[in-house]
């Protein structure tokens, strides 16, 4: 599992920094959508679950985010009920990110992009909502989870504006705490929250996400101590972006370790007792988001990065995974944190399936043509491999037009593959030069240009997979990166380079002379990525994808403002679409673009897990 702890840094680029700016003018028009399962009555097919709670008969309710609804099911993972749908009526949600049963048996609701919360009893009758999108008090920039204090009031993780949130049993706002910066008691991005209630006292546990800790308070906002030292890292004492926190009957704390890929559990005074293993394995999490302890010192994970949950038995000083629930989306044109896509001469779509490991081939009506990767194509968590059919979480996918051919990152293998595009092997390199490659891109001479994320640089290798020069070093001048991911090349082979962390588009000829920029702040960066943002035309946060249409337009999705820009060749604003939503049309961290020859262009959606094709 060496490789796996090499890249599971990489993957955390992609999902942390989602902060979900409301912006948007659509200009393109909905043809069709991929990826959404055939689910029957009695199954789950999770999409992207995060939280969990339970009631007091000890059924677990599970908010499956991107299928926008609440699953609730007895402990041994079978379906007793699944409610709501999208919407914004009462009983309807826009991608819930929290859930939580209250001292009355009542459920409150976290309806992240209807920024508000919406509050049932326990046979699901709606009570009342309250929030909406705002700053101010009662208002919303990110509504996530939600703890219940001993004497039943609400305290609500506003994420974007980094506090806390308290509410009265009818929704009125009654005080805040935190607010954003790294001393006790503030928080940047928390995203998770338990309450340990207690007669003496009850204590506030905050995942106090992009500090790397855990911030323990009392239900004033009070700083008491915290669990984790602040500094990213992985040990009894360090975090990577902790997401879930909870507190079982005997004050032991279990923490979400999300880009640590585990669980960590500490006893009542905070001593560490153990950490689940890491790794692919088809029971073993990507991105845990929550943890929920069920007696016994057994406990379910969300394994949001696979679409299902995972049950634990837990020991004093370990714990066994039991088994998994919910259907892995695995199936023929299902995907699972899909990343890349391409198209080739035929207008066929190619999509890396990157949590099934493979590459699906559909034609433009969503039919899936082929596959391959994973064992024979079909997809799971554990359907990675090093074999030369083989891919470990595979990022871009590039259609290769002088030889007819799919150039792939197989960015967990440190490597560059190349296929025939009905998935015939035809070589592979770049392995002992490449530290992480997430983006791959061609020129019309033959030569293969990757984005070493990992290094922070561009290489070049000629039509033989051969080493021919790099540029670039980690930094925020010109030629230099902070996580440069997706590439692409125009009609005259300059190179297009999403410089992700500094919030721009670089652009250099083919011999790696930087020609121009643009972005936020016109592509000048600032030190700290989650102040280096913008949501004016021009504007990105946290870019990903990036492709060029016929005309040597520029596609850029500008993922964590959930939308996609389009620019001509010296990076000239030219139109927008796309908000945070589950609509059709919206997306939520969108990853990959590519277009058609007759100007679709299609877009995939990280955690919504779906395909956009939109036409002019």
């Amino acid at each position: 599992m060496g490789r796996w702890k090499l890249f599971r840094g990489l993957i955390a680029m992609f999902l942390v920094f989602n902060l979900f700016i409301s912006v948007s003018i659509a200009q393109m028009n909905v043809e069709d959508v991929w990826g959404i399962p055939n689910e029957a009555s009695n199954e789950v097919y999770f999409n992207s679950p995060v939280a969990l709670s339970k009631d007091v008969s000890g059924d677990i309710y599970v908010a499956d985010m991107s299928n926008n609804r609440i699953v609730k099911i007895d402990q041994s993972g079978n379906l007793i009920e699944k409610f709501g749908s999208l919407g914004s009526g009462n009983g309807e949600f826009d991608t819930p990110f929290g859930v939580a049963i209250d001292n009355n048996g009542n459920i409150l609701v976290a309806d992240t992009a209807n920024y508000r919360i919406q509050k049932f009893d326990s046979n699901w009758n709606f009570i009342t909502s309250w929030g909406s999108f705002g700053d101010g008090p009662g208002e919303f920039g990110l509504p996530r989870e939600i703890g219940i204090d001993s004497q039943n009031r609400y305290h609500v993780c506003d994420e974007f504006h980094d506090r806390i949130q308290v509410f009265d049993q009818n929704g009125n706002f009654l005080y805040e705490y935190g607010g954003r910066g790294t001393a006790n008691g503030k928080f940047r991005l928390p995203q998770g929250i338990a309450i340990k209630q207690d007669p003496t006292g009850d204590k506030v546990y905050v995942c106090d996400t992009f500090n790397n800790r855990v911030q323990v308070l009392d239900v004033d906002g009070n700083y008491i101590e915290q669990l984790g030292t602040g500094e990213a890292g992985d040990s009894s004492n360090k975090f990577f972006y902790p997401r879930g926190v909870n507190i079982d009957s005997n004050g032991d704390v279990y923490i979400a370790d999300t880009f640590n890929h585990k669980i960590k559990k500490f006893d009542s005074n905070h001593n560490y007792k153990y950490s689940t293993s890491i790794g692919l394995a088809d029971l073993e999490p990507v991105f845990p988001c929550q943890v929920l302890p069920i007696g016994n010192g057994d406990f379910i994970v969300s394994d949001t990065g696979n679409s299902q949950l995972i049950k634990f038995d837990g020991y004093s000083t370990y714990a066994t995974k039991d088994f998994n629930i919910g259907k892995l989306r695995t199936d023929d044109g299902v995907f699972s944190g899909s990343t890349g896509a391409a198209v080739d001469s035929q207008g066929n779509v190619y999509i890396t399936d990157s949590l099934n490991h493979r590459v699906q081939k559909i034609d433009s009506s969503g039919n899936v043509l082929d596959k391959w990767g994973g064992n024979s194509g079909n997809g799971g968590p554990g359907a990675y491999g090093i074999n030369y059919w083989q891919f470990t979480t595979p990022k871009q996918i590039w259609y290769d037009k002088k030889y007819d051919n799919l150039v792939i990152a197989d960015t967990g293998n440190n490597r560059i593959q190349v296929f025939t595009k009905n998935g015939g092997w035809v070589m592979n390199f770049g392995y002992y030069h490449l530290t992480l490659p997430v983006g791959v891109c061609t020129t019309s001479d033959g030569y293969t240009y990757v984005a070493d994320t990992g290094a922070n640089r561009i290489v070049k290798f000629n039509p033989m997979g051969v080493f021919a020069g790099s540029w670039g070093t980690e930094g925020m001048g010109d030629g230099e990166f902070r996580q440069p991911f997706f590439i692409a090349s125009d009609s005259k082979d300059n190179i297009y380079v999403v410089d992700r962390a500094n919030s721009r588009v670089q652009k250099f000829d083919k011999d790696g002379n930087f020609i121009t920029k643009w972005g936020t702040n016109g592509g000048v960066p600032e030190e700290d990525p989650l102040e280096n943002w913008g949501i004016g035309n021009g504007d990105f946060f946290l870019p990903i994808g990036i492709t060029i249409d016929e005309n040597d337009n520029v596609y850029v999705t500008d993922s964590s403002n959930n939308r996609v820009q389009k620019f001509d060749s010296d990076g000239n604003f030219i139109e927008k679409w796309g908000n945070f939503s589950g609509n059709e049309g919206d997306f939520f961290s969108p990853q990959g673009v590519a277009c058609g020859p007759n100007g679709e262009v299609y877009v995939v959606d990280g955690l919504l897990n779906k395909i956009t094709k939109f036409t002019p």
